[in-house]
């Protein structure tokens, strides 16, 4: 077998270009297939961050009904919305208290508020929040400030807006220190912000909205005292998200008294899960599949330039024959060939699919992942391929005649 390898080495080394072409078409498959699993599956870790953890491994527990779910009054149409009682103090303390749980943050939020500035309106997505919000969502200020803290705990009637709402409201001229009302109540603009981006805004970066940040204080005086709060939880870890989210659900429920209509839910992660691995994997099958098209070329390649070395060592084969080589040597000896070709070009093409995925990881900014199963996987493959491509010239090479090949011009 080693001496074999070693003439297979050789054949492959005294026809360097025809070996090189004869390749190309299993190293461009072996290459893209090794990229393609590289992609999914930073894709696939990056959709995971963002959807379940948001982007730094935070989840939301929400206040809503079993059937119809529900935050306060979402669409700012009016209608009433499932109340709430209010969250002890006690109840946030022994959350935050929790080894799970690294931060919280309290927030309200409604879509499609009515506000206007003088003659211009706009329904942007409003949300009230507490001093700890911007720690998990920070953004950037373009003009003005930010609300202080003591401004976010208490009732002021100031807010931040985005440049959409900016656009909208202010026909992007200035903003800071203007007034604006919101639900018929005057509040005062103080900054122009734009959200950090994050890993949850990814996919959605070219989708923007009128966004308004207010304080929690003066939520309940806009939108009712009895208005559901949401809250932010962000785990130690991204595999403590779940639990951590059960969590602050299970101490929040503790504290109703049965009577309510809703409940604080968290969403069902492990289906997220599911859901985003189903797609990916078929994803994955379907450009796998166009990539093995490279593959079965490169294989009919192989077969074809073993045909070929099988008729131009016609006389070699008669001599080995005449000397006494078995026919299963001389099969072995051309099958060893085959396989040394597609697994040189198999190696040749990890490496390339490697450097191609690392490229593309820090061109489109994802995530660099290597699958070792994928990489023995593709190498067993090209293996394959040498075996049933030069299986034909092999047998062919085996059957030959020491007469005829040695008559052979």
């Amino acid at each position: 077998m080693l001496e074999n390898i070693k003439l297979s080495f050789q054949s492959i080394f005294a026809h360097k270009m025809r070996s090189i072409l004869t390749m190309l078409g299993v190293i461009i498959g072996i290459a893209a297939i090794i990229a393609i699993v590289s992609m999914i599956q930073g894709q696939s870790e990056m959709l995971k961050s963002s959807i379940i953890g948001m982007g730094n491994n935070t989840i939301q527990v929400t206040y809503e009904d079993a059937m119809m779910g529900g935050e306060e009054d979402m669409w700012g149409s009016g209608e009433t919305y499932i109340s709430a009682p209010a969250i002890s103090d006690e109840t946030l303390e022994m959350i935050t208290s929790d080894p799970l749980v690294d931060t919280i943050a309290l927030f309200h939020k409604a879509w499609g508020v009515e506000t206007y500035h003088q003659m211009n309106m706009s329904y942007p997505e409003s949300i009230a929040v507490d001093s700890t919000y911007f720690d998990l969502f920070p953004v950037d200020i373009h003009e003005g400030r930010m609300l202080s803290e003591d401004e976010l705990n208490s009732s002021s009637q100031l807010v931040m807006i985005n440049e959409d709402a900016r656009t909208e409201l202010f026909e992007g001229g200035e903003a800071v220190g203007k007034s604006i009302d919101i639900k018929g109540m005057p509040f005062r603009v103080v900054g122009v912000f734009e959200d950090q981006k994050s890993d949850s805004e990814y996919y959605y970066d070219d989708w923007t909205q009128p966004k308004i940040y207010l304080s929690k204080g003066i939520w309940p005086i806009v939108e009712g005292y009895d208005a559901p709060t949401q809250i932010l939880v962000k785990a130690v870890g991204p595999d403590a998200i779940e639990e951590a989210g059960q969590l602050t659900a299970g101490m929040l429920n503790a504290d109703l008294s049965g009577m309510e209509t809703a409940q604080y839910r968290i969403p069902d992660l492990q289906a997220i899960t599911a859901d985003l691995e189903a797609a990916n994997q078929a994803f994955a099958f379907l450009l796998g599949g166009i990539a093995s098209i490279s593959l079965l070329v490169g294989g009919i390649g192989v077969m074809n330039i073993m045909l070929v070395s099988v008729t131009e060592r016609t006389r070699e084969i008669g001599i080995k024959k005449a000397l006494g080589a078995k026919r299963y040597m001389i099969l072995l000896q051309f099958l060893t060939e085959a396989i040394v070709l597609t697994s040189v070009g198999g190696a040749i093409g990890v490496l390339l699919g490697i450097g191609g995925a690392k490229i593309i990881s820090n061109i489109m900014e994802m995530p660099f992942y290597i699958s070792i199963s994928a990489i023995v996987g593709a190498l067993v493959f090209s293996m394959l391929v040498g075996i049933i491509f030069g299986l034909l010239p092999s047998i062919k090479a085996s059957k030959l005649q020491p007469v005829d090949a040695l008559k052979y011009e």
